[in-house]
């Protein structure tokens, strides 16, 4: 975590004879922001950025978003991928006359091999909920971390009046994970 604390929330890419983009892994401005289209606030991101590109990751979601001649792109996600079917997926950019062109890639992914490996790795004794919810996306994609833990906050708050990550009973993840999966 002392690595993942030590680097920068963004960073500009200036390679030669290229134009620059913007590598990040939720915004520009925040690790956890996400940016989805139709969003005010991604719109706002995307008018603050210093350059015309930016790359970001966060929601595991392949995407294009274009704005004011601004592009924002998400590659989706190797490991954890949403709403893809199964398939494993990543972006390749692409450098063309100075600028830059995306290739999304979606590849069969062996799902169950992963889930067998995190069984194998005793995953599901050292984190139980965070591996029943990986279970969950792998095979389906259709539930989030996010939104579980979302779930769990709220329900934490709603009979405790606080809540505070990492420090969440286990039974408001368990709570969350019946309703949700």
């Amino acid at each position: 975590m002392d690595f993942f604390e030590k680097m920068p929330i963004s960073q500009k890419i200036q390679p030669e004879g290229f134009t620059a983009f913007t590598a990040c892994h939720g915004s520009p401005f925040k690790v956890n922001e996400k940016m989805l289209p139709e969003d005010e606030n991604t719109r706002q991101i995307m008018e603050r950025t210093e350059t015309p590109l930016i790359l970001f990751g966060h929601t595991h979601v392949q995407r294009k978003i274009e704005y004011q001649g601004r592009i924002a792109l998400n590659p989706g996600s190797v490991g954890i991928p949403l709403y893809s079917s199964g398939m494993t997926q990543y972006m390749i950019l692409h450098g063309e006359n100075g600028c830059w062109r995306e290739e999304y890639i979606s590849l069969p992914y062996d799902t169950d091999r992963v889930i067998r490996e995190m069984h194998e790795a005793d995953m599901y004794r050292h984190a139980p909920y965070w591996s029943r919810i990986t279970e969950k996306i792998l095979q389906e994609g259709r539930v989030s971390h996010g939104t579980v833990l979302g779930r769990v906050m709220e329900l934490c708050r709603e009979e405790t009046g606080s809540c505070n990550w990492p420090d969440i009973p286990e039974k408001y993840w368990e709570q969350a994970i019946g309703e949700l999966l």
